[in-house]
């Protein structure tokens, strides 16, 4: 059988790309859509993509759009992994369902994870089939184990490994603690119930199988503590910059009042309370915010408050107790600040706002929004916190017009 030009070229073009790729799961794995392709262009490509973003808005065509602050480590920077678990005939496979299918890929050897992140799989993986766990079928909604998060702090080469069933125990876990204690790092591992079919992958309940619970990283000069089901940012080298960048252009001075909105556990609060007379957090998850409280006295802060809650309902609040209101910073989901958020904003009336985004869509959507009620945006400027994705981040400036 011979091939037509095009069907040989594209063989050809394949295999290149399979030989120029440093990840070994090219193909069969997706989430780095943008691996293979020259750093530099990646950071062009999304340039592009938040100048695209605010062009669709005409109050925001004006804005420049620097180039994109990239990241120090391409590879090896991802310090969390999420992974499906399921048994095949070779072995127990750890990765994630190949594109538009429920079959799943292997890949423990992620070009993008920590190095930490492997031997630890490695070490889960062993321990299934020594110990013989049964993996979780989704078809049948039978077995226990279904998923394997691995969180790293970087800081000082430590990991949990938080596993999740979906039955309310864990057979033979005590082995299983064990095994995994003897990969060097491992200080942490949390048993987590997830019983509902679907794509969620953690449940409510927590169960720490060690006495340690959570991982010290640390963000900028700050030490920040995280339970499992609290949020933490994938690249830590890149976050320190995102923060660092927000603190400088918001500058609060000592005489003035900070609140910050969708505020995790308190990475960016710090930041901000380091030059402010109060820096308060609003957070909706309850886990954040008791790692947030813990984290004030880790770092021996006299001048951070955290408050749980939805940021639309807790602003207003804090705008009628405290009255005056000078910054305001969020750091809002994908889908973006809520509409009670943007409104409570609006009525607290700050000098400036502080807007770190993980959607540029949302950003300009947002930008826009606030720019028509009386802010104009100073500066933006995009971040590479996910390397090999198509993901980027950014941080922009307002501040509140004044009327002459």
């Amino acid at each position: 059988m011979t091939h037509g030009p095009d069907t040989r070229e594209e063989a050809q073009n394949s295999q290149r790309a399979r030989q120029a790729n440093p990840c070994p799961h090219y193909p069969d794995c997706v989430p780095c859509p943008l691996i293979g392709k020259a750093y530099g262009e990646q950071l062009r490509f999304k340039r592009d993509k938040v100048r695209e973003a605010l062009g669709a808005y005409p109050r925001l065509t004006s804005i420049d759009v620097p180039e994109v602050i990239g990241s120090k480590e391409a590879f090896g920077y991802r310090n969390q992994a999420k992974l499906v678990v399921r048994r095949a005939r070779h072995g127990v496979l750890l990765g994630v369902y190949r594109p538009g299918t429920h079959r799943v890929a292997d890949v423990r050897r992620c070009a993008t994870h920590h190095p930490l992140i492997e031997p630890v799989l490695e070490a889960v993986a062993g321990a299934i089939e020594d110990i013989d766990i049964p993996a979780y079928d989704e078809r049948e909604h039978s077995g226990c184990l279904r998923h394997v998060v691995v969180r790293v702090a970087v800081w000082n080469r430590t990991a949990q490994v938080i596993l999740v069933t979906k039955t309310k125990t864990l057979p033979n876990n005590r082995q299983l603690v064990r095994a995994l204690q003897r990969v060097r790092g491992v200080v942490s591992v949390v048993h987590n119930v997830n019983t509902e079919p679907g794509n969620a992958i953690l449940g409510p309940a927590f169960m720490p199988l060690t006495k340690v619970d959570a991982l010290i990283d640390k963000v900028g000069p700050f030490k920040l503590r995280t339970r499992p089901g609290a949020f933490l940012q994938a690249n830590i080298g890149v976050a320190r910059r995102i923060y660092r960048q927000t603190a400088e252009w918001i500058a609060p001075r000592e005489d003035e009042v900070v609140v910050d909105l969708y505020c995790g556990a308190g990475a960016l609060t710090f930041h901000l309370a380091a030059t402010a007379k109060l820096a308060v957090g609003i957070e909706e998850s309850p886990v954040a915010v008791i790692d947030a409280k813990a984290n004030v006295r880790l770092n021996g802060i006299s001048n951070a408050r955290f408050h749980a809650g939805d940021s639309g309902d807790v602003l207003p609040e804090l705008h009628q107790t405290m009255g005056r209101i000078d910054v305001i910073t969020l750091n809002p989901p994908r889908s973006g600040a809520s509409a009670g958020a943007r409104a409570a904003i609006i009525a607290a009336a700050p000098d400036r706002i502080g807007y770190v985004s993980c959607d540029p869509r949302t950003l300009a959507r947002d930008l826009d929004w606030l720019a028509e009620r009386g802010y104009e945006v100073t500066h933006v400027q995009p971040f590479d916190l996910l390397p090999q994705t198509e993901h980027v981040e950014c941080v922009a400036r307002l501040r509140r017009r004044t009327e002459t």
